[in-house]
């Protein structure tokens, strides 16, 4: 074979690599939304609706879309903390969504009235700060 005929090759196999790491989206800064609404666009983004997915059973991750009355994002140290209520709900329906920018674990709770149902990729464990259990209301002021 020829220097041309490997010089083709080589860029032949090159070229789809090379297409396959612009496909590659980079992670998302998952910081950068907080004081924004957590929408649909948030509940979108990779890190946080893949875990859902695998975390919540159908029936509660497609109700999601029902709580539409939000709250902007908040950080709280290294968590992202939002919570969103379903309009006009009787008992009040809330649920509270956390998530930390350091090892991308997520907390979800969905109260209605005073009971909860809480869900976490730690196992369901919620070892999570005072402020942060506070502002979702799991720990008392």
């Amino acid at each position: 074979m020829t220097k041309l005929g490997v010089s083709i090759q080589m860029k032949l196999l090159v070229f789809p690599l090379f297409l396959i790491l612009l496909s590659q989206t980079a992670p998302q800064n998952m910081s950068r939304w907080a004081g924004k609404y957590p929408d649909e666009k948030f509940f979108n983004q990779p890190a946080i609706k893949t875990p859902l997915r695998r975390l919540l059973t159908k029936k509660d991750y497609d109700s999601i879309t029902d709580y539409n009355l939000m709250i902007p994002i908040k950080r709280i140290g290294d968590y992202l903390v939002t919570y969103a209520t379903v309009k006009y709900s009787d008992p009040s329906e809330t649920m509270s969504l956390v998530y930390n920018l350091k090892d991308k674990s997520i907390y979800v709770i969905f109260w209605q009235g005073e009971k909860h149902r809480k869900f976490s990729t730690k196992n369901n464990e919620f070892n999570l700060p005072d402020e942060v259990l506070k502002e979702i209301g799991l720990k008392e002021e």
